[in-house]
This record gives structure tokens, sequence and C-alpha cells, in this order.
């Protein structure tokens, strides 16, 4: 055991060291007369026990013992002695200060100093011990056992109390949110060791490329948070974002097998997007969300715009989700006219939400929400029956004859479904529907993805005999040759070959071209966004065999479709657009 021992009478220290004469107890014992040679020996030396007397000259005892029990790298039990007889409050108020025992000069003997300081040693060494637990136990609760990074719990804390300073000291924060893409698949194909393995080198990638200060967090799963501090423009934020993407992008070797690795990252900063912990957490989620719908591998800046484009997601999302959607859900009906002829041939069944507060929205506005939750299938399914059912009432009232045919949208999804093609014949033969009357349209980037699926299915179709439609031709990434296997009977030019027509006789070339192909395969061709009565005379000059556009109509409810039909007149258009 060392011992200092502090006191500024000689005497009394002579008294102490006489005292302890036990060779084996105290192997050496140091002294100080005053306090700040003490606290500077305290400093540079390393003792077991500290004995120091209340009166000091140049310092108050608790001042003294706060400076020992406080101190940052050197723990020693301290035992007050004391040669003032009125000692029970002093005694009190040293023992919550940090002391571990209290002794009176009168008193010293052997035996009662012996006593006190293996007692004081030992309840110090049981309070270092709980120290060390305390600090095993808040780094347990503040750090990820896997990869050594902080945990959410320390993140959260973190932040807050970041935020407060930079309010105080009217400074910027940024937050980086960050998602590994696909991980799941490395967990499915891999399993979780090799997944496990992953993060913790992702880990070292970040600790890699961050700036000294900066918090790197791990908030659970493949998630990861960076608090960026000292920001002295929001793009600092931004650069050390495309750092990150770039290092993680470099192979990740592990059990000799390399592993590529993306990831989308979401940032917020503060004053600009957030004033709050809370808040600053959303809208890094909300950025990187974004990332995500964009293909992943990439980060973005929160905005207003994102936020209020989000949150009108999350509104459609809420409304799809209710049990009210598909009774909002309505058909609307686009003539198609014969191009020869101006007779109304056909129409494409066309859906709308009629939204009680929002009015009538296009397909645009929710049908990519619609088909992420999985509703369209629901959707298009109902909109089929429905559409079968309009089209047998026309039949039946002579609003249109037995060459009208009507075009059906069916999702990539329902294509895949065995069942479908007994479906659609199913609801024709509910509505007394001959198969020759209805035309399924399908985009011919659907067609393609799984050509030999679709083809099967199709043929299933047409052996109906339904209509195939390849809807949107020239705006997808088929090639032309698949023309020839696909079994279609209708190419529907999509509406951007037409636009330009007649200014642009590049375009005018363009729209020939594909109309004199398609028919040379067999097919019938309808061009969709005929607009103007120049852009029906051309069509009609390249052998187009139906019109469909603004010309004519919009789509129309199936009343206004019906006083279409009975209103329509081929002469005026022929009398004052074709002729």
């Amino acid at each position: 055991m060392r011992l200092l021992l502090v006191d500024d009478d000689e005497l009394d220290r002579m008294a102490v060291v006489r005292v302890l004469h036990n060779p084996n107890l105290v192997k050496d014992i140091v002294h100080a007369s005053t306090a700040v040679s003490a606290l500077k020996l305290y400093d540079e030396s390393t003792f077991d026990i500290v004995l120091l007397d209340y009166l000091l000259p140049d310092m108050e005892c608790l001042d003294v013992l706060s400076q020992l029990t406080q101190h940052t790298e050197k723990h020693a039990a301290v035992v007050i002695l004391t040669g003032m007889e009125d000692n029970a409050v002093i005694e009190r108020t040293c023992i919550v200060a940090g002391a571990q025992d209290f002794l009176l000069k009168k008193e010293l003997s052997e035996r009662h100093l012996t006593k006190a300081l293996v007692h004081a040693q030992a309840r110090h060494e049981l309070n270092n011990q709980l120290l060390e637990t305390h600090k095993r136990l808040k780094y347990l609760a503040e750090n990820d056992p896997m990869t050594g990074l902080s945990n959410r719990y320390y993140f959260e804390e973190h932040l807050h109390g970041s935020i407060q300073r930079a309010q105080r000291f009217n400074i910027q924060l940024g937050l980086i949110y960050l998602d590994i893409d696909n991980f799941k698949l490395v967990n499915d194909s891999k399993g979780h060791d090799s997944g496990d393995q992953l993060l913790q080198k992702i880990a070292q990638r970040l600790l890699e490329v961050v700036r000294e200060g900066d918090v790197v967090c791990r908030l659970g799963g493949d998630e990861f948070a960076i608090i960026v501090h000292g920001l002295d423009a929001e793009t600092s934020s931004g650069i050390l974002a495309q750092r990150i993407i770039e290092n993680l992008r470099l192979p990740i070797t592990i059990n000799n097998t390399e592993h590529f690795v993306t990831c989308s990252i979401g940032i917020a900063t503060y004053p600009r997007c957030a004033m709050t912990a809370e808040d600053m957490l959303k809208n890094a989620d909300l950025a990187m969300y974004q990332v995500k719908r964009e293909g992943r591998d990439g980060f973005h800046f929160f905005t207003g715009a994102l936020k209020e484009q989000v949150l009108h997601r999350i509104m459609l999302e809420d409304e799809l989700r209710s049990q009210r959607l598909q009774s909002q859900i309505v058909q609307h009906y686009q003539p198609i006219i014969n191009a020869k002829n101006l007779q109304v041939c056909g129409a494409e069944m066309l859906m709308r939400w009629d939204h009680p507060t929002r009015g009538l929205l296009l397909p645009g506005e929710f049908i990519g929400v619609v088909e992420e939750l999985g509703f369209l299938d629901a959707i298009d399914t109902k909109n089929r029956q429905l559409a079968c059912n309009q089209l047998a009432l026309w039949r039946s009232i002579g609003l249109v004859d037995d060459q009208f045919v009507l075009g059906v949208n069916v999702s990539e999804s329902l294509l895949r479904q065995e069942n479908v093609p007994n479906e659609i014949q199913k609801d024709m033969a509910a509505a007394g529907l001959p198969g020759e009357c209805l035309s399924i349209e399908v985009t011919e980037s659907v067609l393609v993805s799984d050509f030999e699926k679709t083809s099967a299915f199709l043929n299933r179709i047409k052996a109906f005999g339904v209509k195939v439609a390849i809807d949107d031709f020239g705006t997808g990434y088929s090639s032309m040759a698949y023309l020839k296997w696909l079994p279609a009977t209708i190419l529907k030019v999509d509406r951007s070959f037409v636009q330009n027509v007649p200014e642009s006789q590049a375009d005018c070339r363009v729209l020939k071209a594909i109309i004199i192909m398609a028919k040379s395969l067999g097919l019938e061709v309808i061009v969709e966004g005929v607009e103007t009565a120049e852009q029906a005379r051309l069509c009609q000059e390249y052998g187009a065999d139906m019109l469909q556009g603004f010309l004519f109509s919009q789509s129309l409810s199936p009343h206004d479709f019906a006083k279409f039909l009975k209103a329509h007149n081929p002469e005026t258009y022929k009398l004052n657009t074709l002729e």
C-alpha cells in the first residue's frame, strides 16, 4: 500500500508515521504540507490511500476532496483526519463528498488507523468495481456489439444534445441516413454470418471516410446514421455522402468472395430542414426513401417539395388501403374511330379515381401506388368485369354493333397468373359476349419481360377469339423483331409519334414506317393521340386502320359515351377535317 499523507503540522505527520509502523501494510509514505503540493504529487504519482487533514492553510478540505475523487485518471481511497471535537456534521459532509472514512487525531492508534485504512481501501476497490461495471453497462447500452459503432440509443441522445449546441452557438448540423441496398439478398443467399461480417466491413468503411468529430451509428439491421458536426455549408454533407457511396462501391471480400455494395442516403440539415432531432431523422428518412424510389445507389437532400410529395403518397396509401377504394374507381371510355369511314368501331376502357374531395383523378396520379401496394390485380379484374357488362348493355340496346371492339388493359402481374385466361372467358360468358368483341391491351415492355410465358398466356387468350393489342408501341425497349413472334392482333402506335406531325418531316417518316411495317406483319394499326384534322388525314394516308384521340373525344363516362355514340356524325369530320 502506498500512502499520501497531507497535513501542515509536521508533528501530526510524524505521529501518523509512528502509528503506521507495520511494514506489511504501508510500504511507502509520501508527505505533503499543503493542498497544492498534495494535488501535484497526486497528479505525478500513484497512491492507494490519501490521509487528508481537514484543516489546511491554502485550500478548503472539501475542494481538495472534490479534485481527488473526481480525477479523470487517478483513483485512491481518502480518509479524513481532524483534531476538531465537534465533528458530526463535518464527518457526514466529507463522507457524502466521497471520503471513505473519518478519524479524530486524538484517537489515532495502530489498530484504529490500520482498520480505517484497510476498510477504506476495500470500500474504494468496491466502488471502483461498481464504476467499472457502470462503464461496461454504459458501453453496452450505447454501442452496437456487432460493429462497435454507437447504437440507436446513443444516436438519439447525441443528436438531441448536438441540436441544443447548434441552437446555442448558431451553427449548422448535418444528418446522413444510410441504408444498404438489397442487403436481404446477402442474408438469404450467403447466410447471416456473412451478412454480419459484411455489416462489420461496412462500419469500418464508414469510419474511414468520416471527418474527425463526426459520429457514426448503426441504428439497426442495415441502417446507419452519421451526425456531421461543424458544417461550413450544406454541400459539405453532400460531399461526404458521395465519398461514402464511392467507398462502399469498392469490392468487399468475405470468405474469399467479393461482394459489391451500394447504398441509398438521405440528408437533412439543421436548421434548414428541421429544428428537432425527431424531425431531422424523419426528414432524412424521407429523402433516403426517395433515393430508393429513384433506383437506389445515390443520395438526396430533404426539401419541402419532397415532404409534400411523400405526404401526398402517404395520404394516397391510407386511402387506397381503405375499403372505399373499389367503389370509387370508375370506368371511362375513349372512342376508337375507323380511319376509312370515321365510324365508331370500338373504345378503350380507362379507369379513373372518383375521389370524394379531390375530384376525378387520372391513373398517373395514383396507379404507381396502387401497383406497389398490390391492389392493381383486383382493380383490373373488377374493371374487366364491369367493362364486359357495359359492352353487353350497349349491344343489347343497339348502341353498338357486333363489330364494336372494347379494349381492356391487363397488368403485368395478372399476365403471370395461370387462371386469368379462364377468368376472362368466364367474364365474357357471364356477360353473354363473343370473344371477338374484346381486346386485351398489353404494353410492349411487359410483353418482352418474360417473352415465353407472356406469349403462352396471350395464345390462350386468342384461342377464345379475343384480340391482343400491343399498347404504347415505341416507348419501350423491345426490338421490332419481336413483333413477328408475338401473338398480337393490333398494334397501338404511341401518341409521342404523332404529336409533332405534320410539322416534323422526320416524325412523319417514322410514323409512316411504323404503320407500313405493322401492316406488313398482318397487324391492325391504331394511332393514339390524334388531335388535329391534319394528323388524322396523314394517318389515313399512311394506311392506319383506326384512330384514337381528342380530335374525336376525350374519355367519357358510360352515360356520356352513350350520348356520344348517338350524336356521332362521320360526315362532320369528312366535311370539316379530312376533305
